[in-house]
């Protein structure tokens, strides 16, 4: 009888060790990565990137990742982006390898590669105006942070 109890004893607390590693290697805590951006390419409607580019790109960003709560799968992301809008809320699509992929809306997808110090940041648009609003068809803005 005391061997069954040093049996469930033990079992009882790798269990609990277990799911305490697990919960923690999920994330108890938001990711906040804040950034600047560095540059960005236009792409005109032939597949040309514009040299020199439609705009300068400039500006700072935060994305704030929500804790992890199941593995392989990023959590909801808020992204502001001071060039562009204030607290766009990001649709999570992929995790793989230490790079988180977002969508916002149906022309949009933001990446995340935390794999680099500093973490470099993606925002990439394609346009569906066949050129007749601007000169370019698709523009990515690229930004690096720490978090």
């Amino acid at each position: 009888m005391k061997d069954r109890k040093n049996i469930l004893t033990y079992i009882v607390a790798a269990v609990a060790i277990l799911a305490t590693s697990a919960s923690s290697s999920l994330g108890a805590q938001p990711q906040v990565y804040l950034g600047k951006l560095t540059h960005g390419e236009f792409v005109s409607c032939e597949g040309q990137i514009l040299d020199p580019p439609a705009y300068a790109v400039g500006g700072t960003w935060v994305l704030s990742i929500d804790a992890m709560t199941q593995p392989l799968v990023p959590p909801p992301a808020h992204l502001t982006m001071v060039v562009l809008r204030d607290g766009s809320e990001l649709t999570p699509v992929s995790l793989q390898d230490g790079i988180y992929t977002y969508t916002w809306g149906t022309q949009v997808m933001a990446t995340l590669d935390t794999n680099t110090t500093p973490a470099i940041f993606a925002w990439h648009v394609v346009f569906d105006d066949n050129c007749t609003l601007r000169s370019y068809g698709s523009l990515t803005y690229f930004g690096v942070a720490n978090n």
